[in-house]
């Protein structure tokens, strides 16, 4: 039957990920790679079958793979291996102690150090070989070099974490654990009851919400976190309205969201303009929607400055670091823009080339390179949800204007992005733009089911291969840190 076929297929991928990943060290010193092969096979057919059982309860199903599999993550994944999870942890950490924003000196940031030993992890070392990670918790000081500027609400849960583990006289290690935990619960929650509350679009959401990249940022203390999981509210919300229920309710629920994702990264703005494909009945809620959505455009770009930043929020993109290169200026850089019009068309030769390695051949999930097997994963679960979108079927019957305003959305936010890291993250005149990672773009791919799906060839497939492949994808992903590191 198809369950014995899932299971079978998932064993023979099990493989296929040994071969691909697996080095001559990691045969010659094959103890830890063996258990935690077992523990994850073992895992993976467990979720299979839960998976059977509840495919009729989607929310149920995306619940148990976001938390086995993020779990995995959390406690294997070696600390500030995740994109720039230093600098989230330095924000956490200063969250922890009530201060909601970095106080800059110009040796770094005046912090408590007792995780500057988690950088070990750079050459390789893990929980199972460095006693540092069991040091407790102390209030010494040290200096760090750089963390983020973003609003503090994006860092509350993981800093909850931080704050527990000192309540509670944990080791240094567990103040790592318990905020990713945070994060990976508020998230795992959140794609629960998101799921289980959406009228329809339900299958769409739940493979984005455990795509491994949302997965990975999820378990980390990214701040990315409570962007996927916001963002998870905004769709949900925007379909619950494109499908009758227009209120005020849920107006507030769906702007407040995307408010708060606009203020750590400013291009998501452009997700208000969904309420323009809204079918408005009470032409007094479709004049406040329109009036919200100036308001929030004004609160926007007044973050990006000094007016408003001072009182509750600073721009994402700006970071304090010690090493930070003098050679970058928002204003210098638009300047150089504006007197040199025709670089325009070289940036956007640039963001179109650059496509298969932003997502495909140098896309990462974590902050170091070199993992073999990496673009296997990448190609896996990259083709596997363009094939998801375009031939699964859409029980939501979209116009083909409706269509047209979504793929305008999608377009304004991938470029908006592209501006925001060349204005404020590349330097003074260059011709290419630096920093833009794929992560950057889950909040708008979300939307592509809606955009791209072919409704004259659409496929009926068994639930269960779907869940089967997000499995299979999911442990490719938790194999990636412990062929490298372990």
């Amino acid at each position: 039957n198809d369950y014995t076929k899932c299971m079978i297929v998932f064993i023979a991928f099990i493989l296929v990920f040994v071969f691909a990943m697996f080095t001559p060290e990691n045969y010659a010193n094959y103890q830890n790679e063996v258990i935690f092969i077992v523990l994850v096979t073992v895992l993976g057919l467990f979720s299979i079958y839960f998976s059977y059982k509840n495919k009729l309860k989607l929310h149920n199903v995306a619940l148990v793979l976001i938390i086995i599999f993020g779990l995995l993550m959390v406690f294997f994944t070696p600390p500030m291996s995740f994109l720039d999870e230093s600098a989230h942890f330095t924000r956490a950490e200063l969250m922890s102690e009530g201060q909601l924003y970095p106080q800059y000196t110009d040796k770094g940031i005046y912090i408590d150090d007792y995780y500057f030993g988690f950088q070990h992890s750079y050459y390789g070392t893990t929980i199972l070989d460095n006693g540092s990670y069991t040091n407790p918790i102390t209030d010494h000081k040290g200096y760090w070099d750089w963390t983020t500027s973003s609003p503090f609400y994006s860092y509350i849960f993981s800093a909850l974490g931080i704050l527990l583990a000192k309540l509670l006289n944990l080791t240094a290690i567990w103040a790592l654990y318990l905020s990713r935990i945070a994060n990976l619960m508020l998230y795992a929650v959140t794609a629960y009851f998101m799921i289980k509350i959406i009228p329809k679009y339900k299958m769409h959401l739940l493979v984005f919400a455990t795509l491994p990249l949302c997965v990975a940022q999820a378990s980390s203390l990214s701040y990315d976190a409570f962007i996927l999981t916001f963002t998870l509210v905004i769709i949900t919300y925007f379909i619950k309205m494109y499908l009758g229920e227009v209120n005020k309710k849920n107006l507030a629920i769906f702007f407040i969201s995307v408010l708060l994702i606009s203020l750590i990264k400013q291009p998501y703005i452009i997700l208000a303009f969904l309420v323009f494909v809204l079918p408005f009945e009470d032409e007094k809620l479709k004049k406040i929607s329109i009036i919200s959505i100036i308001a929030m455009i004004i609160v926007t770009v007044l973050s990006v400055g000094s007016l408003f930043s001072s009182l509750f929020t600073t721009t994402a993109i700006q970071t304090y670091s010690t090493g930070t290169t003098e050679n970058v200026s928002f204003v210098g850089q638009t300047r150089f823009v504006l007197s040199n019009p025709l670089i325009v068309f070289t940036l956007f030769k640039d963001m179109i080339v650059s496509i298969p390695d932003l997502f495909l051949l140098k896309a990462n999930f974590f902050h170091y390179t070199g993992y073999k097997g990496i673009k296997l994963i990448n190609f896996m679960y990259v083709l596997f949800y363009l094939g998801f979108s375009l031939f699964y079927k859409l029980d939501i019957n979209l116009k083909k204007k409706e269509r047209m305003i979504l793929a305008l959305i999608f377009l304004i936010a991938y470029v908006g992005i592209y501006i925001i890291f060349y204005l404020t993250w590349s330097p003074l005149g260059s011709t290419t733009i630096l920093g833009v990672q794929s992560r950057y773009f889950l909040p708008v791919i979300a939307l592509l089911p809606l955009i791209i799906n072919l409704k004259s060839r659409q496929i009926e497939i068994n639930e269960l291969y779907i869940f089967t492949f997000i499995i299979i994808c999911l442990t490719g992903l938790f194999l990636l840190p412990i062929a490298h590191f372990y």
